[in-house]
């Protein structure tokens, strides 16, 4: 009975159908965890790199700053049972996104020290939270612009063009999460958070060819980048008829009355 009553609880804190929920948790669970592949990355790899990380201990701080703000933004989800429509600004969201621009300044000044680009990722993440209070849309061009920093931060350190397939899957998390809102199947929230996580993995790995001496060619960058563009141009009639997602409450609702 306990454990009905348990299970059942932990139903209604969702409102997405059974599939959808372990998919939604699988998947977010797999993007807190991405960050620890770079702490074993820079605890196992930075003293063979050929150009030293001004702040190795840095880095592994930033990576648990993302933990932690990632953190928040599956709270977020749990407030609003995990169906994600429009843009939801709160508190959470706030310390999410403001505790993302605050990791990846800290990520470029781990990676390069405070040359002008660490110094501009702090600028630009002190001023974030001002942005995002003020509903400025901007925001997300400040977040955006601290990632880029830390993007090229790690490349200058590394020579390796797979730092920048984090851009590219972050873009194609963020394509499937616009996708999502304009026609509704849930299920692409998943998608979006893998592509995030698999984005991530692109940092420790530049970091690993690095350390071996066996760096991504920009001819693999390329390849690997048009297949992403291909791949999404192909699905993209597909997901765009994938039927929305409907809401539980109703059902919820119903499931009280009797």
């Amino acid at each position: 009975m306990m454990a009905e009553r348990f299970l059942r609880q932990l139903r209604e804190e969702f409102d997405v159908p059974g599939g959808i929920a372990v998919w939604l948790i699988v998947t977010h669970l797999w993007v807190l965890a991405t960050p620890l592949v770079m702490i074993w990355a820079v605890g196992a790899y930075a003293d063979a790199l050929p150009t030293a990380l001004a702040s190795p201990t840095l880095v592994m701080i930033a990576s648990a700053v993302y933990i932690g703000s990632t953190a928040f933004e599956v709270a977020q989800n749990a407030a609003d049972r995990w169906y994600l429509t429009e843009s939801t600004r709160s508190g959470a969201d706030l310390v999410f996104n403001a505790g993302l621009t605050l990791a990846f300044s800290l990520y470029t000044i781990g990676f390069v020290g405070l040359n002008w680009l660490g110094l501009a990722t702090i600028v630009l993440a002190v001023v974030y939270p001002a942005f995002y209070i003020r509903t400025i849309e901007g925001h997300r061009s400040v977040s955006g612009v601290v990632t880029l920093l830390a993007t090229v931060a790690l490349f200058l350190m590394t020579r390796d063009p797979a730092a920048f397939l984090f851009i590219v899957l972050n873009a194609c998390g963020a394509y499937l999460i616009m996708t999502l809102i304009r026609h509704g199947s849930q299920w692409l929230h998943g998608w979006a958070a893998l592509m995030f996580g698999l984005g991530y993995l692109a940092w420790p790995l530049a970091i690993v060819n690095a350390a071996r001496g066996t760096p991504t060619t920009w001819l693999q960058f390329g390849v690997i980048t048009a297949a992403v563009i291909v791949g999404g141009a192909v699905l993209t009639p597909l997901m765009r008829r994938m039927p929305r997602t409907p809401r539980a409450l109703s059902a919820l609702a119903s499931g009280v009355g009797d």
